[in-house]
């Protein structure tokens, strides 16, 4: 009796492995080689009933790609907080997409006033220039040397007409750069309008 019991016990603490062998076959067995482990296998009670399922290892590209998938869900949860932060702070400056476009069109007015102002400038300098180029060419044809504080003038009012030029065009790119910028933000308030329910203009 005792000896059947001792048989039973065993029986049941006995575990056997199921496995696929080089050539692709499944093999049950008591053990499992090393060497087939890494394919993954099943361990079976005595009576054949599944124990658990062990899993194949993962190769090193499939790592790297968990890795990767990982990484990449990091990245986009943190996009994801940055740009709720930039709708927050969008919406703090402005209540609705027509307030975006009076403000740029404010900052556009701007820019054109600077733009005029340095633009009459410009034509004032070059009225003066021109007077000083006639005085110079003048005395070179009466045989006159041209004085060095004229030369110096004419210097100086062309360095300050390049000045001028080329804050202009700093301000047509800083124009261009405003208009993009708001339009931006303009159609940001209008995805956040229309998820909220408001009504979109």
């Amino acid at each position: 009796m005792m000896s059947f019991v001792f048989v039973a016990e065993s029986m049941a603490a006995t575990r056997f492995y199921r496995y696929e062998d080089e050539n692709g076959l499944k093999v049950i067995h008591d053990s499992i080689p090393p060497e087939m482990v890494h394919k993954g296998y099943d361990i079976l009670g005595a009576d054949g009933r599944l124990i658990r399922k062990v899993p194949r290892a993962l190769t090193k590209e499939e790592i790297e790609a968990i890795k990767a998938k990982k990484e990449s869900g990091a990245v986009l949860a943190e996009q994801a907080a940055k740009q709720a932060e930039a709708d927050k702070r969008l919406l703090t400056i402005f209540s609705n997409p027509q307030d975006a476009e009076r403000a740029r069109d404010r900052k556009l007015e701007a820019l054109d006033v600077l733009i005029s102002v340095n633009r009459g400038n410009i034509a004032r300098l070059k009225s003066e220039f021109e007077i000083a180029q006639q005085q110079a060419a003048t005395r070179e044809r009466a045989g006159q040397k041209v004085p060095d504080h004229m030369i110096e003038k004419m210097d100086r009012v062309d360095r300050q007409i390049q000045k001028l030029e080329t804050n202009i065009t700093e301000k047509e790119l800083e124009k261009t750069m405003v208009r993009e910028q708001y339009a931006k933000d303009i159609d940001r308030l209008k995805f956040l309008m229309r998820q909220q329910g408001r009504k979109v203009d």
